[in-house]
């Protein structure tokens, strides 16, 4: 569109059609490297899960979380 509006000699319908040309192509390129960090091993969900329980274990298996918000309205 910014070629067109370049042959027709309308500079601002020009530049408006460059900045969203340049737009979109950031948007594309931010959403594809955020698609492939997910794809990364260590970014699968299971892996985080895996970390969880890891951490869960080395706390000593705390109990107790269900009583925390009677707890909290109790106070």
């Amino acid at each position: 569109m910014a070629r067109f509006a370049s042959r027709a000699n309308k500079t601002a319908l020009t530049s408006v059609n460059a900045l969203a040309a340049v737009a979109v192509a950031f948007t594309l390129m931010v959403n594809l490297l955020r698609g492939l960090a997910d794809a990364l091993p260590g970014r699968d969900p299971v892996h985080r899960r895996r970390g969880l329980y890891a951490r869960w274990t080395r706390a000593g298996r705390p109990t107790g979380i269900e009583n925390v918000e009677a707890d909290a309205e109790a106070a």
